[in-house]
């Protein structure tokens, strides 16, 4: 019992750590994420390792702390908090919100997703990063949503109740050292790059809670019945994540795979024009240790009696073994429905980007071949320029959009003697994926 609120809480709280390799250029947040022709030195392990061979790359690149941040849901945008910030929300206001839910899914999911770039280096066509990144979202039913907002008096005649429909959850942290090499050939077109990185994921972790079933009436009496099930990866208590070993190995691995990236790039016209084009996880597959798993099923009763009394009642399951876990029907149902969706993403990602006068002009279009665990969007295109002010502050803007959703950015930053400071925020609009990416970097191009 202790577990399962353990994951629920570990599920709900903000994650730090969704691509399966976090980006370590906060400048390609700035830029609308049209990046992919852009990328130099660190940066293209992540972007199209073939710019690592591109023409004016670094000698010498270290990227030192980047991280990223993305928060949001399904319904409620940036736009939504502002309006509705430091006021008392009237009856009106809560019900305009409730009704932002779809009703197609009638719930409100909240995610926090992001990533962690310690450490990268670019040394000619070779280049190495290491990052942390992970996925977690909260969904809850919009009757619960409801309940939230007006309290039981909503529905407190005979016969009418709340339930928790839809609810659930779900998370997973990974670690991926990435390696890369790119090599550059002279044709009549101008000059090809083509390029390869292999990343070996280390899993730490992943998650998935459901409600199945609730029922909160206050008349004729006050009754609570609520069911869930969660099934996990398991850490004993003792664990204690002190040094990379721990972390890397010994009960920090608790999965592992790899990806294998190939890309090209093709630069014209003086090297003014710049195409580029990478296919993410050509290669690659990820699994999870199944003997890790922990299942837990829970199922709560609160009743109120006649004579004003409370009965509350409880049973737990726990099941800790994968042959405990195969003989329950339920708990291999959610088992495999876990381990069914636990790869990452598939897909083909192109740029160009133009350069004049001090101008960068970029653009990219995606396409997922495959879904996985790291939320890549189906298709989606972008487009972005940067403009450097006085030779050391770079100014920067973007769009993007999956048809669904549309994110505006902007970044900055500083370039002095080899150190480059970013920062860029990004705010998305949409109909199922608004929410605001917050990014810092700080790298040494020499």
């Amino acid at each position: 019992m202790r577990r399962m609120t353990i994951v629920f809480g570990a599920l709900l709280a903000p994650a730090s750590l969704a691509a399966q390799l976090p980006d370590p250029a906060t400048r390609a947040l700035g830029m609308g994420g049209a990046y992919t022709a852009v990328a130099r030195g660190y940066e293209a392990v992540r972007w199209n390792p073939a710019l690592l061979a591109a023409g004016g790359r670094p000698g010498l690149s270290i990227g030192l702390p980047h991280v990223t941040m993305e928060v949001g849901s399904n319904t409620y945008g940036f736009g939504d908090f502002r309006r509705y910030a430091n006021r008392t929300l009237s009856d009106q206001d809560k019900q305009n919100l409730l009704n932002q839910i779809a009703q197609d899914d009638s719930v409100l999911t909240v995610r926090t997703i992001g990533g962690v770039t310690p450490f990268a280096v670019q040394i000619g066509p070779f280049g190495f990063a290491a990052g942390t990144t992970g996925d977690v979202d909260f969904s809850l039913g919009r009757d619960a949503v409801e309940l939230a907002f007006f309290g039981n008096a909503a529905r407190s005649a005979a016969g009418q109740f709340f339930t928790a429909a839809g609810s659930n959850a779900r998370g997973w942290a990974a670690t991926t050292l990435a390696g890369s090499y790119a090599h550059r050939f002279r044709i009549p077109l101008g000059r090809l790059s083509v390029g390869a990185t292999y990343k070996h994921i280390t899993g730490h972790f992943i998650a998935r809670a459901l409600e199945t079933s609730s029922n909160f009436q206050v008349n004729p009496q006050f009754q609570v019945n609520a069911a869930g099930h969660a099934i996990f990866t398991n850490y004993s208590d003792s664990y204690n994540a002190s040094g990379l070993g721990d972390i890397l190995g010994g009960e920090g691995n608790a999965g592992g795979g790899f990806g294998f990236d190939v890309g090209g790039v093709l630069e014209l016209a003086g090297r003014r024009l710049t195409l580029s084009a990478v296919i993410v996880n050509a290669l690659g597959s990820m699994s999870w240790d199944a003997d890790r798993l922990r299942y837990e099923r829970a199922v709560y009763g609160v009743t109120q009696n006649a004579d004003g009394s409370v009965t509350d009642d409880q049973t737990t399951t726990t099941l800790t073994t994968p042959q405990q876990i195969e003989a329950d029907a339920t708990a291999r149902a959610l088992r495999d429905d876990l381990l069914a969706n636990s790869d990452f993403s598939r897909y083909v990602r192109g740029g160009v980007t133009f350069r004049l006068a001090g101008f960068t002009f970029a653009g990219d279009g995606l396409l997922r071949l495959t879904d996985g665990l790291d939320r890549v969007p189906a298709t989606q295109l972008a487009g972005g320029a940067e403009y450097v002010l006085l030779g050391f502050l770079p100014l920067r803007a973007g769009l993007s959009t999956d048809f669904k959703n549309v994110g505006m950015s902007a970044g900055s930053g500083l370039r002095l003697f080899g150190v480059n400071l970013d920062a860029s925020i990004a705010n998305i609009e949409g109909s199922d994926r608004p929410g605001v990416i917050v990014g810092f970097g700080l790298g040494l191009i020499f």
